[in-house]
């Protein structure tokens, strides 16, 4: 009764496709000297306060269809539409929030037409210029009619007509000069119009329908977006395969800063679902729901109609033991889309736990089984509803498996108490409808299994199923070895069917084939972790991890010559050394601890490392640049000492180094380097949860964001953290810096001293 999590296709709003009647149309002529109405402004929004933010954030990808470069239209007019472009179209795009694209733009190599039609196809909206009788432009129009039901935004200039097909569609008319350029004295108002137009179509109602041809034909199926994507769009796709490539061996070494950095840096939004989609199962395969939960919901910031990231949602909000939101978010989701399996399944799981709950911690066996059977009204009900699930979809054998196991509990446990001679209605339906479910599922997972291609969870079900049907203990643990194959050593995979197991084991269903089940799991866990079996390692191990935290630390060079701001006196090395082993001390950080830093500079980084090293803990170092360049610009103006003790450090068997370029690849275009290596080495720390990472900063708290780059970095990644929520331990050198000055202030005020002055006249009256 395992749970597959593997998120199903992206699939774009409700499936129903309802009518709303289309807006009157707006045509007319714009010329400069015409006398159209200019549309009413749209309410001005409150602006926010112009600083760079500390986190990338995707906005909606809007695809621009018109013609390029100067035409005339029928009547002679002159459009310039590369102008109008650059001039009204992009800027109205991005004061509306969108990215704007436009065919021309494509600079990847590819097959630009392929590409064209997947912006067009998978585009959150179109803007169309219907200003002159272009064909290409109707064709493209026509194409996004056909197979996307919302998102379009039709404008024009320069023309009194629309064509017949498209008459009646709301047009939003912009002016023009006599050169075909946007006229400067409308050009505010066109902009705003656009942008205001933009944001409305974007923001309406999910099922709102703005093609004539979903508005004509009311039965016609919006196709799910994956269904649109095609592997020949090879420069559309570049950057998710890139993607996918580093974040599948990111996936397969653990490090899950890698995938979330790399995944909020997918810059095309059409692209980034696919990728959320991907990481978020990457997260959840390493355990790590908190992680993936907060991926599904930057997805459905994305797109909020998208069925997978909804599901998702509430099945992480139930493993994270959120379980009355999950609750609310599943039964609000089916009462959408009431004949979702998966949905469904989750549903199921969330009963089947309550029913657990209820009498797992009970030691003593006798009281632990009666306890399961008092309780077994939600074991009834999650498998109903595991069974309404699988009668939906046949060929998903998931909740068919669920519903046939916690059935065959139910029946086990009233055979143990029910009364004989008054059986409760819902045992007796569920005994008679056993052999059918139990026949349906053989065929079927055995003909599947048979397949060179069957992933492990199909494998798992089946051997799940001969743990309850089998007449032979040698044909269960065939059935768990070969789904261990198709595991891939994947320990979330593994830990999830042994929970399963032991449910069964703790209800006393079947002990001897249960247990065949177990053993073999646990010998697969067992050369998975190098552990010997039966030994209380893994256990102890998993509740050291869950106690432990993440030290991540960020701090000041040592001050030098080149340095434009003094914050870490070279003379007060011991001093801050120390603060930085109480800081430490005063958590009781060990080796079950971990410790990050966004690099080894000389000075405060290498010292944290060092201390970190000298207690046992763990470091992982991220540097910005290769090895040799970190160096010469961090390390090396500090002195040789310094270079020494970086070699020194980098080499300790407790402290692991990872450089940018090679792990995670160049940043994008307009991205800081160093503030992208902070983000890299903050996601990094967050395997165990933000409530378990502590900040360690030597930091001065500036008001002003600093000019210096050391300062600066510093304080990036202290607004990155408060971001997230975590905690800050601050570590202030202002102390230092004081003493240091009131000395030096201290000897410039002797030497300005009457005496002062008298022994300067001597001394220079004896030379």
């Amino acid at each position: 009764m395992t749970e597959q999590i593997t998120p199903t296709p992206v699939e774009a709003g409700k499936s129903d496709n309802q009518t709303s009647p289309m807006p009157a149309v707006v045509t007319g002529p714009v010329k400069k000297e015409s006398d159209t109405r200019v549309l009413p402004l749209p309410r001005a929004e409150a602006t926010k306060e112009e600083s760079r933010s500390t986190r990338l954030e995707a906005r909606p990808h809007a695809f621009v269809v018109m013609p390029f470069g100067k035409k005339k239209g029928s009547d002679g007019t002159l459009y310039d539409f590369n102008a109008i472009y650059k001039t009204l179209i992009r800027p109205a795009l991005e004061e509306a929030g969108f990215e704007s694209f436009r065919a021309d733009e494509e600079t990847s190599s590819g097959d630009i037409l392929t590409d064209m039609f997947q912006e067009l196809l998978l585009a959150d909206l179109c803007i169309c210029d219907l200003s002159i009788d272009n064909a290409n432009v109707y064709y493209e129009l026509g194409i996004r009619h056909a197979f996307r039901k919302r998102g379009v935004v039709h404008i024009q200039a320069g023309r009194a007509y629309m064509p017949f097909d498209i008459f009646n569609v709301r047009t939003l008319p912009y002016h023009i000069t006599p050169e075909g350029v946007p006229d400067p004295d409308y050009i505010k108002a066109d902009i705003q119009a656009i942008a205001r137009m933009t944001r409305d179509t974007w923001a309406s109602d999910r099922d709102a329908v703005h093609s004539p041809i979903f508005n004509l034909l009311s039965g016609l199926k919006e196709p799910e977006r994956k269904a649109l994507r095609t592997p020949l769009a090879t420069g559309f796709w570049r950057e998710y395969n890139e993607w996918k490539e580093r974040v599948t061996v990111a996936q397969r070494q653990k490090r899950i800063g890698d995938i979330l950095l790399l995944t909020e840096e997918i810059q095309n939004p059409l692209i980034k679902e696919e990728a959320i989609n991907e990481a978020g199962r990457a997260l959840a395969n390493m355990g790590r729901n908190e992680l993936a939960l907060v991926q599904y919901r930057k997805g459905l910031e994305v797109n909020p109609g998208n069925l997978a990231f909804r599901r998702q949602e509430a099945f992480h909000l139930n493993r994270l033991g959120r379980r009355d939101e999950a609750i609310v978010k599943i039964e609000t989701f089916l009462a959408d889309s009431p004949n979702d399996s998966e949905a469904l399944s989750y549903l199921g799981r969330i009963y089947k736990e309550m029913w657990v709950d209820s009498w797992k911690n009970i030691k003593d066996g006798a009281k632990r089984v009666k306890g399961a059977f008092d309780s077994y009204h939600w074991l009834i009900k999650a498998a109903d509803i595991y069974m309404k699930g699988f009668y939906i979809d046949l060929n998903n054998f998931y909740p068919g498996v669920n519903a046939l196991t916690l059935s065959t509990l139910a029946v086990h446990l009233a055979d143990k108490f029910d009364d004989k001679k008054d059986p409760d209605p819902d045992i007796v339906r569920i005994r008679r409808d056993l052999p059918e479910l139990r026949g349906a599922l053989i065929f079927a997972l055995e003909a599947k299994s048979e397949d060179d291609m069957a992933d492990y969870w199909t494998l798992i079900s089946l051997a799940e199923l001969r743990v309850l049907t089998a007449e032979s203990t040698i044909s269960v643990a065939r059935a768990y070895r070969k789904a261990i194959t198709a595991s891939r050593r994947n320990m979330f995979f593994l830990n999830s069917s042994l929970g399963q197991l032991e449910i069964l084991k703790a209800i006393g269903l079947r002990d001897e084939y249960v247990k065949v089940g177990i053993r073999t799991i646990k010998e697969e866990i067992a050369r998975t972790t190098g552990e010997e079996q039966g030994s209380a390692k893994k256990g102890s191990s998993k509740k050291m991890e869950q106690s432990s935290r993440a030290f991540l630390f960020t701090g000041y060079m040592i001050d030098h010559s080149g340095k434009e701001k003094k914050t870490f006196p070279a003379d007060k090395e011991n001093e801050i050394r120390q603060e930085i082993v109480n800081k430490l001390e005063s958590f009781n950080a060990g080796p079950n601890d971990r410790a990050f830093v966004g690099g080894l500079a000389a000075g405060s980084e290498i010292i944290f490392a060092e201390v970190c090293a000298e207690k046992g803990i763990k470091v992982k170092a991220y540097l910005p640049l290769s090895e040799s360049a970190y160096i010469r610009q961090f390390v090396s103006l500090g002195g040789d000492a310094w270079v020494d003790r970086f070699y020194k450090i980098r080499n300790h068997p407790l402290v692991d180094e990872f450089y940018q370029a090679e792990n995670v690849g160049a940043p994008k275009e307009g991205d800081d380097l160093y503030e992208r290596n902070n983000r890299w080495a903050l996601y990094s720390s967050l395997g165990r949860g933000i409530d378990k990472l502590r900040l360690i900063a030597l930091w001065n708290a500036h008001g002003d964001k600093p000019k210096d780059r050391d300062a600066r970095l510093v304080s990036h990644m202290i607004e990155l953290t408060r971001e997230l929520g975590g905690t800050i331990e601050q570590i202030s050198t202002s102390k230092y810096l004081h003493n240091t000055i009131d000395n030096v202030f201290a000897r410039l005020m002797e030497n300005d001293s009457p005496k002062a002055g008298a022994r300067s006249i001597q001394h220079r009256s004896r030379k």
